[in-house]
């Protein structure tokens, strides 16, 4: 699992092989990160597609589905989330529906602003 002593080992290992820096190992071993936050275009299309997909669960502050403009969920739990859902909720697998990009600039648009 991400985190364990074991993952942590093989991406120090794998940082040694492939000439990595330290930090670009701590970034890896802290999971995914957003490319898209901050980006005005990126921004705009997932204010869009959250209109198309999302909006109807998660409305402007949660509804059906919680207020995700106030989640904890770091990037990587967020695209996880999305891509896979979560089983025993309403929130459905979006993996073929969306793609990672699509997802990411969901993200960016929710983490740019706190209300739809």
């Amino acid at each position: 699992p991400p985190g364990s002593a074991r993952t942590c080992f093989m991406l120090r290992l794998a940082a040694l092989l492939f000439g990595l820096s330290p930090l670009e190992v701590a970034n890896a071993e802290e999971g995914l990160t957003n490319p898209f936050l901050s980006q005005v275009d990126a921004i705009s299309a997932g204010r869009d597609i959250y209109r198309s997909k999302c909006l109807v669960c998660h409305q402007s502050a949660g509804a059906r589905g919680p207020n995700i403009f106030n989640t904890k969920l770091s990037d990587q739990q967020f695209l996880d989330t999305v891509i896979n859902g979560r089983k025993g909720t309403q929130m459905p697998a979006f993996g073929l529906r969306l793609s990672p990009d699509e997802v990411w600039q969901v993200h960016a648009f929710v983490k740019s602003t706190d209300h739809y």
